[in-house]
């Protein structure tokens, strides 16, 4: 498609569109044809693969933009581009060819070719070509059918000489109407299969929704091998084979070993035990490197040098794996470079290619053991590992061998929200002291949310988190922990002063205890969602609230208790009357993180039934009545 799946994700940002309606509704792409041929050139030798992309969009409004962008890299080159409006080259079609970036960091081997196509007319027509070559087979890894726009009418072709040998391997094709034919050209002794299809609906952008690869009609290209009459070209046809080329990519890193070990030692100067300076080096890369990243994963396999890394102060996962690395081999510990694909890519390695595994890590083996260090997770500590890659297979270097293992899955208990509070009734206003401790990704959301704002920000960005944006929930004498060691928990300890979180009518109190009313608004409008909804990790909540009965009081009404429990999730909520005080708990817990669209039903009707017991009162009275 014109614009790849990288390239959709950064077109917004580069080209202001001046429609009046969004993209997805002001045109339709009524034509597009996707060609791809498998050549052999005999200047280099090598296997290509010629690519001609052609979309044909019809405006269904007046003057609208269509930004227009294709990502290449040091792999694919971009031999022409061709734009025209109702037949004619517009007079200022210039494309742009330009460095993706990150803020103020350039990638060094994704690169875009981007430009407005500007349709005046209601009616009118525009048809954009792009021409390409990618220089590896290994690096034509997939074709998606759907696009940023309506499709009304698609057709792939990929030709295939004989002596080279490809699968094409079908992935979400079953509620599309996708036909495939197979033809044979004698002249060229080619196999030439076509795939078109009708009616595609644009890509819908969700938030929580599982990667392309788990929801868009595709295909993967496997190149395995070529037999051209003066060479034999051995692509992935084996996992052994993917690894190989993995291996060779690494050996071509060179690393000043003297910058490393002499780092390794200054950042373990005075430790004597090993699970120390283990952690002295993981965490140094955590919060000393800056971690750039695209999800969809880079052109590029061949980390970065651990100590261009550690001069510049940045690096993808590649590059942090690689330090992590080295830091730990120049210190003796048996350090190893793992590949791996995260939960956005619906893939693994029985499946040999490049598109499988997007992330590298380091896997540490320490007394028999392996530990997983990704130090892109920065406030996770040793043996905490991230939903994204927990139960994701991991491709270990083990010389010229590998090892083919899994990300430890990790409990609900690993992350934890948990608040305790004593309250006492002043007036409308409820007052006393609060207590929270947050564990794994919830520590780490929180924490993350804090370094993202300005230092001098970062407190008032607190304050409101806590009070939930609640200019009434005044919060005073608070003691956050420090943040700086990933190995404890995160605390925070303060005293509140909830204005008017009491009514009071005819004597009687009636109070709201829970200020944060978890997942209140998590209705899933069930006619407007296309895709599975994905949490972004296992979810542990437990709240407690202690309330003190001001004197002669009694609890007169006490909302009934609620118990959902299913294998996803639970939700839990009761209260115990005690002489004197009424306490408040509450347990939510969401066990797996896929929620697919057959249970949006129950899970609304659970929600709805969270949201009734929310919002029922606490009600006091006088014990005279």
């Amino acid at each position: 498609m014109i614009k790849s799946l990288i390239a959709y994700g950064v077109s917004l940002l580069i080209i202001g569109c001046a429609a009046a309606e969004s993209a997805d509704s002001s045109a339709t792409i009524i034509a597009s044809k996707n060609n791809y041929q498998f050549v052999y050139n005999s200047k280099t030798k090598q296997v290509e693969v010629k690519e001609v992309l052609n979309n044909l969009y019809v405006s269904n409004a007046y003057d609208i933009n269509i930004p227009i962008v294709e990502d290449y890299n040091n792999q694919v080159t971009i031999d022409e581009v061709e734009c025209r409006v109702d037949n004619r080259t517009p007079k200022d079609f210039k494309p742009v060819y330009s460095y993706y970036s990150s803020g103020d960091i350039f990638y060094s081997d994704t690169k875009i070719c981007y430009f407005p196509l500007s349709i005046p007319k209601k009616g009118g027509k525009g048809e954009v070509t792009f021409k390409e070559t990618i220089i590896d087979p290994r690096y034509f890894t997939s074709v998606y059918f759907s696009e940023e726009l309506k499709v009304a009418s698609k057709e792939v072709t990929f030709k295939i000489p004989r002596w080279m040998k490809v699968e094409l391997k079908e992935f979400n094709f079953g509620s599309y109407d996708i036909k495939k034919a197979t033809t044979y050209d004698s002249g060229d002794d080619a196999d030439v299969i076509t795939y078109t299809c009708h009616n595609l609906p644009a890509m819908e952008k969700e938030t929580n929704s599982p990667g392309p690869s788990y929801v868009y009609p595709h295909i993967m290209v496997l190149s395995k091998s070529a037999a051209t009459n003066d060479h034999t070209f051995t692509y992935f046809a084996t996992l052994d084979n993917q690894y190989s080329w993995y291996r060779e990519l690494i050996k071509g890193v060179n690393n000043d070993n003297a910058i490393i070990s002499a780092k390794a030692k200054e950042l373990t100067a005075g430790l004597t035990n090993d699970m120390d300076k283990i952690k002295a080096i993981f965490y140094y890369v955590q919060d000393n490197i800056r971690y750039i990243a695209f999800e969809d994963g880079l052109a590029g396999f061949k980390p970065e040098k651990a100590d261009e890394v550690l001069r510049k102060k940045y690096g993808d996962c590649k590059g942090m794996a690689n330090l992590t690395k080295s830091l730990l081999t120049s210190l003796g510990y048996d350090a190893r470079l793992c590949w791996l694909g995260t939960n956005h890519i619906a893939y693994d390695y029985q499946t040999p290619s490049m598109a499988v595994d997007n992330h590298m890590i380091c896997g540490l083996i320490y007394k028999g053991k392996t530990i997983y260090l990704d130090a892109t997770e920065t406030y996770l500590g040793i043996n905490e590992y991230a939903e994204r890659i927990q139960g994701r297979q991991i491709l270990m270097e083990n010389g010229d061998k590998y090892v083919l293992t899994r990300i430890p899955m990790a409990a609900s208990t690993q992350n934890y929200d948990f608040e305790t509070s004593k309250l006492a009734i002043e007036g409308n206003n409820l007052t006393g002291s609060v207590n929270h401790l947050w564990k794994g990704e919830d520590k780490e959301s929180v924490l993350s949310g804090l370094n993202s704002i300005k230092k001098e920000k970062a407190d008032d960005a607190m304050l409101k988190y806590l009070s939930n944006d609640n200019n009434d929930y005044e919060i005073k004498n608070l003691n956050l922990s420090s943040t700086d060691n990933p190995d404890k928990d995160l605390t925070a300890a303060y005293t509140i002063n909830y204005k008017n979180a009491v009514s009071s009518f005819s004597k009687a109190y009636y109070v709201d205890l829970d200020l944060k009313k978890e997942f209140l608004n998590s209705i899933i409008k069930i006619s407007d969602r296309k895709h599975d909804y994905w949490f972004d990790y296992k979810t542990n909540v437990s709240k407690q609230t202690e309330l003190t009965i001001p004197a002669n009081y009694k609890a007169s009404n006490i909302p009934p208790a609620l118990n959902i429990v299913n294998p996803d999730y639970e939700f839990h909520i009761q209260y115990e009357n005690l002489p004197g005080k009424l306490i408040y708990k509450k347990t939510i817990l969401i066990k797996n993180t896929h929620l697919p669209i057959s249970k949006f039903a129950q899970w609304n009707k659970d929600v709805e039934q969270l949201g009734k017991t929310y919002n029922e009162n606490i009600v006091l009275k006088p014990v005279s009545q």
